[in-house]
């Protein structure tokens, strides 16, 4: 019963705030309307809880004058929605479906869909808020067709709201059109470019050239303008081309290709100040060369590509030597050879290169040109008959620095001293340090010293030991079979290991020479137990510190 009731709570409507919508020319709204509405629980019978919606409705189409064969899409945009029931709503439990009408040059229906209605959860008694249906259809014959609200659902997987026009009807089964409509004129309209200056082709062009366009069915006797734009047909617009039209919305204007224009894949966009027109168009850019390779001795030939040159023109590649005066480079002994650019502006040749003095190969189109640097190389040579030539090599050899590091020779991370009686009288528990491999594979000159600290001891069930009680006789020397740089030096004896600690261990500062090596650090271990101390066990912490 609880997913009946939240959908039952559709039916209660309400008039929302007015919704302002920039809306295209022609456009329905946005306007104050009001649809009668029924809830069903079940595809058969006639609904219940009749009620009103108003709301202020917009009804547009894109483009606003679709030619024959175009894609229209329709949207309907109700400002406010529909006010909640008494119970609340999860967002997107309630989609919304719109039949809208075809009639006239063309006739059918097509469907709107706002599958995530409300947009949020919704409240009892709040408005569940605006929303945009949209659809879609394809434009048929030129003619003038009427696009007509016919009935609006609010679709739940339990029970469905039905609204149309205004009236106490089965708004299901008999729903009456609504009072939105919105005219929609299909015009056989069209662009094409019909010349560019500068070009062979009416699909590329460049800074300067002029673009010649023809237009039809746009507004008659209008004054037309000219953009670049993006190959969407958006972004921001370069240019400023213009145009007429006569009586019958047909017409011609020129737009000059403006310096700095983006290069690429482009759209011509002329409009009459409401609808627009676009055809496809490239923009090249500065003309540009590659080469591959880019370098080589004499003999090799290279593949010499080039982009946005004019299309259809021919082109000269050909060889350069360093530029010494005023450009441009004065050019090689070596042979030229001819290409021509292709429908996008690219071309491709291969160029021998012979004479040792090329620092440039280039292509050269009219006032067109583009340079690539080419590097004679020392890879390759050719020997005379009764000559030699020779061939170099640069060796190099990378010797990576390893780390300093240390690690436990054997058993584990602990270590047991001695045990004592106690007597009344102060005794001597004794422990060895484990060795301790200490490996410096840093390669540099760099020392290093092993250090150990220990903490006071803490007895269980009480009493304590002070870490100063802890001495070391610490030892060291090199590690089985290792081959050292220097010899590691010992701690003293005798020191303690509270407070600040004592060094077990340390390499030398080789300052000039290498001080790597492996070697093992170990020491005996001496505590110093008091004659009245708490019986129990006793533990503290030991570490070693290798820098």
């Amino acid at each position: 019963m609880k997913r009946i009731a939240r959908t039952a709570l559709i039916a209660t409507v309400g008039l929302g705030a007015v919704l302002v919508v920039q809306a295209p020319a022609s456009a329905y709204g946005p306007t104050a309307n009001s649809l009668g509405c029924r809830i069903y629980f079940s595809d058969t019978g006639a609904g219940s809880s009749p009620s009103t919606w108003a709301d202020t409705f917009t009804l547009t189409q894109s483009p606003a004058k679709p030619a024959p064969g175009a894609k229209v899409t329709v949207s309907l945009t109700a400002a406010a929605g529909t006010t909640n029931g008494p119970v609340p709503l999860d967002a997107g439990s309630v989609p919304v479906i719109v039949t809208v009408g075809i009639a006239g040059s063309q006739t059918g229906t097509v469907t709107l869909n706002q599958p995530t209605y409300p947009a949020a959860a919704t409240a009892a008694y709040a408005k569940l808020g605006g929303f945009t249906a949209t659809g879609s259809f394809t434009a048929g014959a030129a003619g003038d067709l009427t696009l007509t609200v016919k009935q609006v659902k609010f679709a739940n997987t339990t029970a469905s709201t039905y609204c149309s026009a205004e009236g106490d009807r089965d708004h299901k089964a008999a729903p009456a059109d609504t009072t939105i409509v919105q005219a929609v004129p299909v015009v056989d309209s069209g662009i094409a470019v019909t010349g560019i200056s500068g070009q062979t082709v009416t699909d590329s062009a460049r800074a300067g050239n002029t673009i010649s366009w023809k237009v039809s069915g746009l507004a008659a006797s209008a004054t037309l303008t000219a953009q670049l734009k993006d190959s969407s047909g958006g972004g921001t617009g370069e240019g400023a081309g213009t145009g007429t039209t006569d009586a019958t919305g047909a017409g011609t204007g020129t737009l000059a290709v403006p310096t700095g224009a983006t290069a690429g894949k482009r759209t011509l966009v002329v409009t009459d100040g409401t609808d627009a027109l676009s055809v496809p168009i490239t923009i090249l850019g500065t003309p540009k060369i590659t080469l591959s390779p880019a370098a080589g001795g004499a003999g090799t030939t290279t593949t010499v590509k080039g982009t946005d040159f004019n299309p259809g023109s021919s082109i000269t590649v050909r060889g350069y030597q360093a530029l010494t005066g005023a450009p441009p480079p004065p050019a090689t002994s070596d042979a030229a050879v001819s290409a021509t650019a292709g429908t996008d502006g690219s071309f491709a040749a291969a160029y021998t290169v012979n004479d040792k003095a090329t620092a440039y190969l280039g292509a050269l189109s009219g006032s067109l040109y583009a340079l690539s640097a080419w590097s004679m190389s020392a890879d390759a040579c050719t020997a005379a008959t009764g000559t030699t030539c020779n061939l170099t090599f640069q060796l190099s050899q990378t010797v990576n620095a390893g780390s300093l590091s240390m690690s436990r020779g054997s058993g584990g991370s602990t270590i047991t001293f001695s045990g004592i009686t106690l007597n009344g009288s102060a005794q001597t528990a004794t422990a060895a340090l484990p060795a301790i491999n200490v490996t410096d594979f840093r390669g540099s000159t760099l020392p290093w010293s092993l250090t150990a600290k220990v903490t006071d001891f803490t007895g269980v069930p009480g009493g304590t030991i002070a870490g100063s009680a802890l001495t070391v006789t610490p030892s060291c020397g090199a590690h089985a079979g290792a081959t050292n740089a220097v010899t590691a030096v010992a701690g003293d004896a005798g020191v303690s290991l509270g407070g600040d600690g004592a060094t077990i261990c340390s390499g030398p500062d080789g300052k000039t020479a290498l001080t790597g090596g492996s070697f093992d650090a170990a020491g005996d271990l001496s505590l110093a137990v008091p004659a009245n101390v708490f019986a129990g066990t006793y533990a503290a912490t030991l570490t070693l510190t290798l820098g």
